[in-house]
Formats: structure tokens, sequence, C-alpha cells
């Protein structure tokens, strides 16, 4: 089967737009935020409106309640709405974009192609105007997107696509920062988009050859790309990732992006895991939700979505002091007559031979000759590697955060601040000498899991890959549980979730 649809089809591109409040007041849908407490500002051309609306005493202001209110012929607007953010004291950047994305659905199912919002100063509570704009533009679009699978009759038309925003009562610093964070909310939410619809497609459209054409479609500018196939994977030595490669008919794909930043001279490596699909290999998974593996490419789809930000200017003013590399080792984990079996060994690109005691502990086979390329072509001042590693990081901690480890508490604690700006929890998990000694082999340098017996199988994953990471700073992020499954959060409605793309991107801003 062929997809002719390119990645983010879903919808075209939601317009988001900052507009002076007099363009914001008028035409089919103006949404106006009302927090608790006294009546909501919209402005001269709408304070009559509101204040008749507030006098009927169905102005709801819950969190995330909507009403709407019809409005008298020749009236600035047609419909006037309000969704509510709730008491001022529990308004933060996560309730803000589910606001808008509220919002969003609201628009949609009113069926009106353009509407209006106003954000009243007092409806982002005590959050800096810069995050809440950055946090509703990124409601607005994710908060739209649905993934389109291939179907015989296209989908028709959607509502609710585009989307004029100004704020109101704002200071002129307040009001520019604000507008500055619907710009860089918007192509964090395009870049997250990017990346769901990567990862929402089925392993026969999305392989390894897709994944090489999606980092491909964002080369330009700054942005260099480079694509190895399996013989010049095989000319540097990279068995651990061939060998995972072995079983399928599919050619795996080694994905190199090189964002350079003008006078950077150190480089941050972002390593992905890109198994587009994984049946365990020999030592086969269940076969209940296999179909899920398709997601087994999203810490894949975190890197691409990174490098989209990027090409799109997601930097924004900020100068990072390092260029950015992003690595991705794409393959599938099959099963045919030359894949690998448990026992084997194989040599990553850098001599450590591995025991492949697990055909399903895959994952850090890739990673592993990944990172040893970063060390070999790009000699990392920092590196972090995202993969869906581990059930176990499931078992732990659920779908609502992911877990972070690593060599190096400055940048372990750096992204874990990002994670929070971008409302992406990451809890930290430990890593201690005692986990590296229980990845050693008797008939091999490294076995690729632990024993049964001991447990932790998300550090074992982490202290595997620290072998290759040697002293370079790094930190491994375990977004298994993270990736998809989550509780719908209005932005988020299932599927895959484009987790960490906006992590990633607050902590390239830092670098």
């Amino acid at each position: 089967m062929v997809c002719r649809r390119p990645a983010g089809y879903n919808g075209a591109r939601m317009k988001i737009r900052s507009v002076p409040l007099a363009a914001a007041s008028r035409g089919p849908l103006v949404f106006v935020l009302a927090a608790d407490g006294g009546v909501p500002d919209g402005g001269p051309t709408l304070r009559a409106a509101i204040a008749a609306a507030k006098a009927t005493g169905d102005l709801l202001t819950g969190a995330r309640k909507v009403s709407l209110f019809h409005q008298p012929p020749r009236s600035a607007c047609k419909r006037l709405g309000f969704v509510g953010c709730g008491p001022r004291a529990k308004i933060c950047t996560e309730p803000l974009r589910r606001i808008a994305a509220v919002a969003q659905a609201a628009a949609e199912k009113a069926a009106v192609a353009d509407f209006a919002l106003l954000v009243p100063r007092a409806a982002i509570g005590d959050v800096d105007a810069e995050a809440a704009g950055r946090a509703i533009a990124e409601g607005l679009r994710l908060g739209a997107y649905v993934y389109a699978p291939p179907r015989r009759q296209k989908p028709k038309a959607r509502s609710g696509q585009s989307c004029r925003i100004a704020a109101v009562g704002f200071a002129k610093a307040a009001a520019a920062a604000f507008a500055r964070g619907l710009v860089a909310g918007r192509i964090a939410a395009e870049a997250t988009v990017f990346a769901r619809d990567l990862e929402n497609q089925p392993s026969n459209i999305c392989t390894p050859t897709r994944l090489a054409s999606a980092a491909r479609s964002l080369a330009g500018g700054r942005l260099r790309v480079k694509v190895l196939d399996r013989a010049a994977m095989a000319k540097l030595r990279m068995q651990a990732l061939l060998g995972v490669a072995r079983g399928s008919a599919e050619p795996p794909k080694f994905l190199v992006l090189e964002y350079r930043v003008p006078g950077a001279r150190k480089n941050a490596c972002v390593v992905g895991k890109g198994l587009t699909f994984d049946t365990g290999g020999i030592s086969i998974k269940p076969a209940a939700k296999m179909d899920e593996m398709r997601y087994d490419m999203c810490g894949a789809g975190a890197v691409l979505g990174l490098f989209h930000a990027l090409a799109h200017g997601g930097l924004g003013a900020h100068k990072p002091k390092h260029n950015l590399i992003g690595l991705i080792a794409a393959t599938e984990n099959a099963i045919g007559p030359s894949a690998q079996k448990p026992g084997d060994v194989v040599t990553a690109m850098d001599g450590h031979t591995i025991e492949v005691l697990n055909t399903d502990a895959e994952g850090r086979l890739v990673l592993a000759d990944a990172i040893c390329y970063a060390q070999k072509f790009f000699d990392p001042a920092v590196m972090v590697d995202l993969a869906t590693l581990t059930g176990a990081v499931v078992t732990a901690l659920g779908h609502e955060m992911a877990g972070i480890m690593g060599n190096d508490q400055k940048v372990i604690d750096a992204l874990i601040a990002a994670g929070k700006a971008a409302d992406e929890p990451l809890w930290q998990l430990p890593l201690w000498d005692c986990h590296r000694d229980q990845v050693k082999s008797k008939f091999a340098d490294l076995a690729n899991i632990n024993g049964p017996a001991h447990g932790n199988g998300s550090t074992a994953g982490g202290a595997f890959l620290s072998y290759f990471v040697g002293d370079t700073p790094w930190a491994h992020m375990d977004i298994a549980g993270a990736a998809y499954g989550g509780l719908h959060k209005d932005y988020y409605k299932g599927g895959a979730a484009g987790t960490a793309v906006r992590t990633l991107l607050q902590w390239a801003r830092t670098l």
C-alpha cells in the first residue's frame, strides 16, 4: 500500500496570527477568555455585549467551560463566546494550553472558518506574557491536529483552522512579549504536529526510507541532511545497528542532520531511536497490541520535530553557542532467515562487543552505534538521546511523564527545566556503577540486558548506553510511556503525542 499524502496532511497549517484588538473584535465568532471574578475585558467594541452576557448569569468562568451568545443583527460579531479560565491563582501554562484547545474545538463545532480569541491580561494570571502566548498558540494548533489515515474518500474541509488573537489590557512590553510567544508557540506546535504525523503512520508507510525522506524535506539554509545506506554503515562497522536490521527486507537508514549556528564552535548531539516497527525479533513480542510498535520510532520523531522547528525559525532571537546535530538510527526489527539470534555477539562501531541476550532489547543496540558515530565525527560537548526504550519505564512512571538519567547532573537538570517549561515532565532515575556492572557479559564486553533477578530495566538500558558515551556530558530520555497512550488533554486526543519536541526546542535555546 502506498500513501501519497505527505506528513502534515491532517490539516493544512493552521493560521494563528496576532492582530490589533479592533480587528479581533469582529467576525462570525469571537471568544474571550474569562477568569473567575469581575467582568471579562474584551475592549471597548465588545464592552456592552460582554456586560449583557454577564448579566444573564449564563457566562461560565469555570476552567474550560464554554458559553456562547448570539448577537443582534449589525453587531460587531455574530456570536460572542467565552472560555473559562477558572480561579486566577490556578492559571498556569498547561491550563492555558488546554483552554486554547477548547476554544479551537468549539470554533470547529460552530463550523466557522475563521474565529478570534481575545486574551485579557487577567486571564493569564501571573504567567509571563511570552510563556502565555506560547502556550495559547500551542493549544490552538495541537488541539486542531487530527491524523488523516489513508482512506478511499478525501476528508472534508475542516472549520476552525484560522484564528486571530489579540491581547487586551497588556502593557506595551508585555503585549510585544505575548506576540513573540504566539510565534514561538506556533513554530513549536507545527514541529510537534510534524512529528505526530510521522509517528502515527503505519509501519508499511513510515519506513526508514520514509523517515529519510522526511529528514531531506527539512534541508536548506543552515540545515544540512545526509543519509547513510546499509553499505555506508557496513563500511563504518556499525554492526550493532545492522545486526538489528538483518531480519527485515526494509533497508535501514542512518540520518544525520546538522544545524549550524553562526559563531558556534561546539556541537550538541541529539540522538533518536528510529525503530519503525519492532516485532521483538526472535524474542518475539505478544501479539496483543503489537500494532502499537509503529510508535517505536518516537525518539526519531522527536529529533525530526526539533529540526523542523529549527528549520522554521524555532530559535527566534536565541543564539546558542552550540551547533545542533541530529542522529537517527532507522530500521525495522523483524523476523527473517538472517535475523540475529539470542546469544549472538556483534561488534559496535567503537569496538565494544555485545552479547545479544534478547533480540527485543534492540533499541539500545541501534543507539549504541549512533552514539559512536556522534563521538567519531562530531566530538560533542553535550549529548542527549531519546528512545521508546523500555516497558519498565511505563511500569514505573506511567504515560504522563518520561524518565531521564545520565552522567552529568547539569545536563539532566537543564532538560528537566526545559520539560517543566514545556509542560512535558521528566523524572530522574538513578544510574550508578552497580547498574553498569549488571550489563557486563561473560561472552563479550557487554550484554544487551541485565539479569532477570536485577530488575531496574529502564536503568539497565541507560547503563548499557553509558559505555558508548564515555565522558561526554550526556542524558538519556526513556519516552516509552509518554510517547503515546496518555490521558486526553484537549490538545492531545490519542495516538502519538509528539513527545519531547517542545522540550528539546526549549533546551536548545539555552545551549
